[in-house]
Formats: C-alpha cells, structure tokens, sequence
C-alpha cells in the first residue's frame, strides 16, 4: 500500500532535509513524500531543490501546524497516511512495519508506537514515551496491560524485526484512557485515508493539542494498534515551540496549552451528553482539575483575578470545590505567591 509522509515546516531549513532523508531511507518503498511550507521566510525552498523530483511541495500562507497538515492531507494520495515534524527523523523500518500491520489488521483504524528522544548534545533515550507523558505512565504508574485490552508479539504479527521480535504490540478501543491522559505519541501514528470521511481534518484554531484532538476522534469509535518499538526519533532543541505564536511568553503558551485542553475534554466528555451520563465522575475529575490549574495559572501571575474566580466556581460544578483557592483570591498578590508555593511543595511530599 501507497504511504503519503506529511511534512509540515516552517523556517527550518537548517533541519528539514535530514527530516527528508530519514523518509529516504525508508525500507518501505511506496511512499510519496508532501512537504507544507507552512509561509517560511528562511532559504527552505533553496534546501529542498536537490528532492524536488522526489518530494510534492506546497507553499501556504502561515497558518500554523494543523493548517499545513490538513494541506498535505487534502494531496495526499496514499492509502495510509502518516506525519513527521520537519526537525525530527524516522527510523528506516517505521513505514515499513506500520504499513505491514495495517494491510495484516483490517480491523484496526490506526497504529502509533513508541518512540526515542535526542538532542544535538549528546542526549539519548531509546524507549521516551513513558518519560514524555510522565502523568500517563510513571505518576499513575499504569502499564501498557492496563490501557490495551489485547496484545501480540512482534514475530507472531507477522513483522520482520528480529531485533525486536519478542516485543509486544497492543491493540484495543482506547478512547476513555486517551481522554483521560495522552497515553500515545501522536507524531508516531500511521492511520487510514479513508477515516478522513468520517472524522475530518485536524481542527485549525487548536495551534496547541491539534493533534491530540484529531487523534482522540479516531480513537472515539475505532481500533488503535501500539507497536512497543520506537519508529520515531524526536528531537529536543531550544525553537521547538512553534514561532507562529512567537509573541507570547512561556507562561501564556502553558496557558494556552491548559485551555485548549479544557475545550477539548469539555467537547468530547461534557458536550457529548450520552458520553457524560455514563462517565460522569471521570469527566467532572479532569474538567474540574483542568479548570483548577487554569486558575492557580492566573492567581500565581496576578492576572484577572475575576477570571481565576470564574474557573473556581466551575470547580464546585464538578463536585470539586477548591475553598483554599477561592479565599486566597481575595488575599494580597505576595501572599498568594508564598501560599501557592507552600501548597506545591506540600503535594510532592
């Protein structure tokens, strides 16, 4: 089966065609490859004319990252689709082995494995998606037997890894652990084209978590596959995050980050009425702690106070009030700082 490999960039012409060659060097062979310049002001058309016979290019206008996939979605033509961050690689068997499970595994709609992390100072991790999503795995201590209802190993699906034979891959309906935590790396996924009738492109205005969120609609209503072997190399530098929001300091991103999550898991728990009937509890536990975080984000930064209130009462909506928070909205700037503070160190004990 035909592999259509996204590739959205923006001004990383410095790493885009290592990004290139790791797909290259793929042992599966019916790729095309789709590069979305995402309005790069770089030399990255300069870059990519050694692969232009080799690579679909488009240039857009800035529009942000899952602007410029669902660009590469619209073009591309394979059967099973699968993205790359133009600052990261593959492993040469990822599109190989992903492909394999699909064309073996009808029944499931997409496959993410594990993945490695490194940076250009030496930094290595092999097996990272347990650090990566630390709350998922280390904090709760939850194992891959806890969220997959089925698992196989490698040798007896069919895939030739002998390195890795003995590993497992894991499959099941995953979307109530999903929503409750971000269990799998998104960058990894491989999944079929024709799910995009039913589901649709990434949603444009969430610049953070979009992918998160196009994820959890797949895993809504069908099967997912988790291959516990890294295919995936990601890359750890200081412009990681996204220059389109360039503006913005890093404790307006984290708040950015927490209220797109709040939208999300208000979308697919609270605004789906019969989904909240039968998970109530679940739902109001993340909505209330999402909603907690948001304010102690503004307390701690003495911004809108009126607005951290506002997040406090929703708290109390979800069976969770927060009565410490709430009086120390009324207390002076310093003294919720100290109190905050207190109350951080009190928890890791």
């Amino acid at each position: 089966m035909m592999v259509s490999i996204i590739i959205p960039t923006y001004n990383r012409a410095d790493l885009l065609p290592e990004a290139i060659e790791s797909v290259l060097e793929q042992t599966h062979n019916d790729i095309e490859i789709i590069v979305i310049d995402d309005g790069s002001n770089d030399d990255t058309r300069e870059k990519l004319k050694p692969y232009q016979d080799r690579i679909k290019y488009m240039y857009t206008e800035n529009g942000g990252p899952a602007s410029a996939r669902n660009a590469g979605m619209r073009m591309a033509k394979g059967e099973y689709i699968a993205f790359l961050d133009s600052d990261d690689l593959y492993y040469p068997y990822k599109i190989k082995i992903q492909a394999d499970f699909l064309d073996n595994y009808p029944d499931v709609a997409l496959v993410c494995s594990e993945f490695s992390a490194f940076n250009d100072k030496g930094y290595w991790d092999e097996f990272h998606l347990k650090k990566y999503h630390s709350s998922a795995y280390m904090d709760s201590k939850a194992t891959y037997e806890d969220i997959y209802p089925e698992s196989i190993s490698i040798a007896d699906a069919g895939l030739n890894l002998k390195r890795w034979e003995h590993r497992k891959i894991y499959t099941g309906n995953i979307f109530d652990k999903y929503y409750d935590e971000p269990i799998l790396s998104t960058n990894t996924v491989m999944f079929r084209r024709s799910l995009l009738e039913s589901v649709g492109l990434q949603h444009e205005p969430y610049w953070l978590f979009e992918d998160y969120e196009f994820v959890l609609r797949i895993t809504r209503s069908h099967m997912v596959a988790f291959i516990d072997v890294p295919t995936y190399k990601l890359r750890y530098h200081a412009a990681q995050i996204s220059t389109t929001k360039k503006k913005l300091n890093g404790s307006e991103i984290l708040f950015k980050k927490y209220a797109n999550l709040l939208k999300i898991a208000e979308k697919h728990g609270l605004n789906d009425r019969d989904y909240y009937s039968r998970n109530k509890a679940e739902v109001d536990r993340k909505l209330s702690g999402l909603n907690k975080t948001l304010a102690i984000m503004l307390m701690a930064n003495g911004k809108d106070i009126k607005r951290a209130q506002v997040y406090l009462r929703r708290c109390a909506n979800y069976n969770k009030p927060e009565y410490l928070l709430w009086y120390l909205t009324f207390a002076p700037h310093i003294m919720r700082r100290i109190s905050l503070k207190m109350k951080s160190m009190l928890e890791e004990i």
